[in-house]
């Protein structure tokens, strides 16, 4: 294990950070650059943090404040008044080792004792634990004994002293020296110095995002042989404290490889490839990058077999992320010239020359370099006159690409004339008689002189029609002497062309039998004269009742000759309407049952013929006694067709007259309770019929005596809906006859 530090080194360090944390008593000035300082009066003996554990550490990136107290003995016997420092604070991350924050500070104070060590306070220190802070530029000086603050940086030789660096840690720590990655490999390294703590140090090394610690190197200081990743480190001091540090080896980047060198190139049509192209960055190891790669080619242009020129491309992306193309032009040229052959010699009639004509003509090739087109018309030289001769029929062609191609000829050989021959008419079919053509007139040769007569006769041949006939025209030529010949024409008249039917009057839907329209007269027109006789029939398909049905009304034409057409109506007939309800009578209320009169006779108006029937129903709701009820009374009317309308009456039923009581006994006055007489029984008359029921009651008011009191007496009279009347007697019982004295004793 390396020993990279000391003690004395650590304090020393310690004792100058502090003097650039204190409170700044005096402003001071950097000493020149080229003060002589020999003395060594001073030196520092303790150097602590406090208000802190052990360690001053922690595990994670904590802001921390501590106090820093220095011991500084002098060594002289002499007081020295006064003690100034001057230096720049650097901080850096314990993480990235990225500078943070770089401060000059300078101060004064004193005095110090002879002969003594003496603690000072220098103030406080915030730092975030696991930053490694380092003092540049340090220069320290001091004073006899009357010296006083601030120091003058030039009166101080050579009582002073100058360190270039020191690491100041706050707590255990360490500094990296790293050695990247040659482009991926294991030539990676770490060099590790731990500062701050107490040796010795113990080290235990974990790798990731890629990094791979090599075997047996898991507890070393320093680590090599190190691939890319990440690599992080557990330092433990002597007084078990502890800090974590991670730092990346990344790989290096090798040299970007370039393409070979390339040159322009001509092809022919259809020779277009691509092809690979070398390429290195002439590094070696892990750092060399080649091999090849296939091009690309684009589209040529111009698009077409004339040729043109296409770009080919090689890129190459490399694992990087790098890309590198190169390019050369490729001129490809047009394709072969087509070759045109001309048609073998033909020979022809007088007047049978053809019309001009085109040939095709190819290259033979495939694909984009086929040329396969038409020539120019042919022409022709001079024409043979009646008796024949030789003509010569030439091809010219230009192609696509506006190449000239060689002409080619053929020899037409042209008959003479054929001999004269008379010839009748053509045989002609027409449709009516009245298209026959007049015969016309006709001219024959005779071998002599002499006048030539003519006969044209006409034999027909009578058809199934007028206008079918078949005629057989003759011409018979005569010459002076009684020879003859003849030509015929044969014209057929045979009409089969049916009539043109007119219009039928458009489709129609009516409600009824009776609205259905009777037919009218249509004419048809005809290509050939003649009477025109028209037949029309009504084919009719019944629905489901007598007004509902479909009419197809059709007309159809005959000429002569039974050539025929049609023209068609459509005509339903479909009543879907319901007959007109009358008036139902108005609603009524009624007191009693027998009151309710009979249903009365009803008649609807339809729309259409035909026979209506009623239903009549009369629907009753109960109510809460017999001569209580609700009838709906309702007549509905079908047509034949089965639409139908309702006409409703309501009948009320509704009880509410009482029975007519009858006339109470006369009241009366009796003397002796035995007196009264016995309840008689009463009849009450009702509106309606059905049983009353009657109740007897005697309401009694007692007197001062038995036979003294009264009772009203009252008979109640019920119909069968709970309506009642009453009628009431009334009965008093009043002893006022003294008793009948016996004969007294004589």
């Amino acid at each position: 294990m390396k020993s990279k530090s000391t003690i004395s080194k650590k304090l020393f360090a310690f004792l100058i950070f502090c003097f650039l944390n204190i409170s700044i008593s005096f402003a001071q000035t950097f000493p020149l650059a080229n003060t002589s300082c020999t003395s060594k009066d001073l030196e520092v003996v303790l150097a602590k943090l406090t208000g802190g554990d052990l360690c001053n550490s922690c595990p994670t990136a904590t802001t921390l404040t501590r106090t820093l107290t220095l011991g500084i003995n002098n060594t002289t016997g002499s007081t020295r008044g006064a003690f100034a420092f001057w230096g720049t604070i650097e901080v850096y991350s314990g993480t990235t080792s990225a500078l943070i924050s770089s401060t000059t500070r300078t101060g004064c104070a004193g005095p110090l004792a002879p002969n003594s060590i003496t603690s000072l306070d220098f103030g406080t220190i915030t730092y975030t634990c696991g930053d490694i802070i380092k003092i540049i530029n340090i220069w320290m000086a001091w004073t006899t004994p009357g010296g006083t603050c601030p120091i003058n940086p030039l009166d101080i030789s050579p009582k002073c002293g100058q360190i270039p660096s020191i690491t100041v840690n706050g707590g255990v720590n360490g500094e990296f020296a790293l050695i990247d990655s040659q482009c991926g490999s294991d030539s990676g390294a770490i060099d590790l110095t731990p500062t701050g703590g107490t040796a010795p140090y113990v080290y235990l090394w974990t790798a990731s995002a890629g990094g791979i610690i090599p075997e047996g190197q898991s507890i070393n200081q320093d680590l090599t042989e190190l691939v890319p990743g990440t690599y992080s480190v557990r330092i433990i001091d002597a007084n078990g404290c502890v800090t974590y540090k991670t730092r990346t080896i990344i790989a290096t980047l090798p040299p970007i490889a370039v393409f070979a060198n390339t040159n322009n190139i001509n092809v022919a049509c259809g020779a277009l490839t691509t092809s690979f192209l070398n390429y290195t960055n002439s590094g070696t190891a892990a750092c060399l990058i080649s091999g090849s790669v296939s091009s690309t080619l684009s589209s040529q242009t111009p698009v077409d077999v004339c040729g043109g020129t296409v770009t080919e491309s090689w890129t190459l992306m490399d694992a990087y992320g790098r890309e590198i193309t190169t390019t050369r032009v490729i001129s490809v040229s047009p394709a072969a010239l087509p070759i045109m052959t001309a048609p073998e010699d033909i020979t022809v009639a007088c007047g049978g020359l053809p019309l001009p004509s085109t040939i095709s003509f190819s290259n033979e090739l495939n694909g984009t370099c086929l040329i396969n087109e038409i020539s120019n018309p042919s022409t022709f030289s001079t024409a043979p006159n009646s008796c024949g001769g030789n003509v010569t029929e030439t091809w010219t062609a230009i192609d696509t690409c506006g190449r000239t191609l060689d002409s080619v000829s053929r020899t037409i050989t042209v008959s003479p004339t054929a001999l004269p021959i008379m010839t009748a008419p053509e045989d002609i079919t027409v449709a009516c008689a009245d298209d026959v053509p007049a015969m016309i007139s006709l001219t024959a040769i005779d071998n002599c002189c002499g006048s030539i007569t003519v006969e044209g006769v006409d034999a027909t041949t009578q058809g199934n029609c007028d206008n079918s006939f078949s005629i057989v025209r003759t011409w018979t030529f005569f010459d002076v002497c009684g020879n003859s010949s003849s030509a015929a024409q044969t014209i057929n008249v045979f009409d089969d062309i049916a009539p043109v039917a007119p219009e039928a009057p458009a489709s129609i839907t009516v409600a009824c039998a009776d609205d259905v329209p009777a037919m009218t007269s249509l004419t048809a027109i005809d290509n050939c004269c003649g009477s025109i006789t028209v037949e029309g029939v009504d084919a009719t398909t019944q629905g489901n009742c007598d007004n509902s049905f479909t009419i197809v009304r059709t007309w159809t034409f005959f000429d002569v000759c039974g050539n025929s057409s049609s023209a068609v109506q459509t005509i339903n007939v479909f009543d879907d309407i319901a007959p007109v309800a009358p008036e139902a009578p108005a609603s009524i209320t009624v007191a009693c049952a027998d009151d309710v009169p009979a249903m009365t006779s009803l008649t609807a108006i339809d729309n259409c013929c035909g026979s209506i029937t009623v239903e009549g129903v009369d629907a009753t709701t109960q109510g809460n006694c017999d001569n209580s009820f609700t009838i709906v009374r309702t007549w509905t009317f079908f047509d034949v067709c089965g639409n139908s309308s309702s006409a409703l009456q309501t009948i009320n039923v509704f009880d509410d007259i009482a029975p007519v009581a009858p006339e109470a006994p006369a009241s009366i006055t009796v003397a002796c309770a035995g007196d009264v007489p016995a309840m008689i029984s009463l009849t009450a008359i009702d509106n309606c019929c059905g049983s009353i029921s009657v109740e007897g009651v005697d309401a009694t008011t007692q007197g001062n005596c038995d036979n003294s009191f009264t009772i009203v007496r009252t008979w109640t009279f019920f119909d069968v809906c709970g309506n009642s009347s009453s009628a009431l007697q009334t009965i008093n019982v009043f002893d006022d006859i003294a008793p009948v004295a016996p004969e007294a004793p004589a």
